[in-house]
């Protein structure tokens, strides 16, 4: 029915033990309460070159709908890259976000999204909502 992106190309960084916005969200207006919608984002990711994870969540406004693990790092920097999709029944035609949030699983270790790789800058993340009828 429709379709609404956001990107971005800033780099977050975070050295939190809780979840932080990661500066991807979108928002979108079902037409129809029984509309199901497709969340599918891609971007960067990275961990320090200190022991630690890097985990992220979806969340719509402040329910988590899931989280993942994606990338670890032990005695050298990594640099990974995430992308998922994701099918919501959200059951509204108001107006509704979905963000991703990140977090490090130690506070000795940098999590990173949107990260340039080797000298290449400015990534561009992209967040994506598709309203489905149903």
């Amino acid at each position: 029915i429709q379709v609404v992106q956001a990107t971005t190309t800033t780099v977050y960084s975070s050295t939190s033990t809780s979840f932080v916005d990661s500066g991807l969200s979108v928002t979108i207006t079902p037409k129809s309460s029984s509309s199901k919608i497709l969340i599918t984002a891609d971007f960067g990711v990275a961990a320090s070159t200190s022991s630690g994870a890097m985990i992220f969540n979806l969340l719509r406004g402040s329910t988590q709908l899931f989280y993942r693990g994606i990338c670890y790092s032990t005695a050298g920097g990594i640099y990974s890259n995430a992308a998922f999709f994701h099918l919501d029944s959200p059951a509204t035609t108001s107006a509704t976000t979905y963000k991703i949030q990140y977090v490090t699983q130690s506070a000795n270790a940098t999590a990173y999204v949107n990260v340039g790789y080797s000298g290449y800058s400015n990534p561009t993340a992209h967040i994506t909502a598709m309203e489905i009828a149903q």
